[in-house]
């Protein structure tokens, strides 16, 4: 029995302790859907010896909200942020699908680059 009570997605605000909560059980439970932009994007970083497939997922497991989640047409949008070794923050935007069960991986950048 998990000692929160359960994330409504549908109301019109949803604070980001509830959005991370959210993130990190659909990710534990591989609930993902890489976008093939955020694919393109990894790869690219990849090649690079940056960013790869485990550090996303490492992202959104332990990762923190950068804003308040946005309501968008198909759940909510959300940039979940880390630091990682070499200090960079990398970030995953993200759409926690509602109504749904996954999360959509929009893209994966360098948080000093926007």
């Amino acid at each position: 029995m998990s000692p929160f009570r359960p994330i409504r997605l549908d109301r019109t605000r949803l604070r980001t302790d509830e959005a991370e909560r959210e993130i990190r059980s659909r990710a534990e439970r591989g609930e993902i859907f890489v976008s093939p932009h955020a694919y393109d994007r990894l790869e690219e970083r990849e090649e690079q010896g940056a960013l790869n497939s485990v550090d996303m997922l490492a992202i959104l497991k332990t990762g923190t909200i950068r804003d308040e989640p946005e309501r968008v047409e198909d759940g909510w949008k959300v940039i979940i942020e880390k630091r990682m070794p070499g200090s960079r923050d990398a970030g995953v935007v993200t759409v926690i699908v509602f109504p749904g069960n996954h999360l959509e991986i929009v893209t994966v950048e360098w948080m000093d680059w926007l």
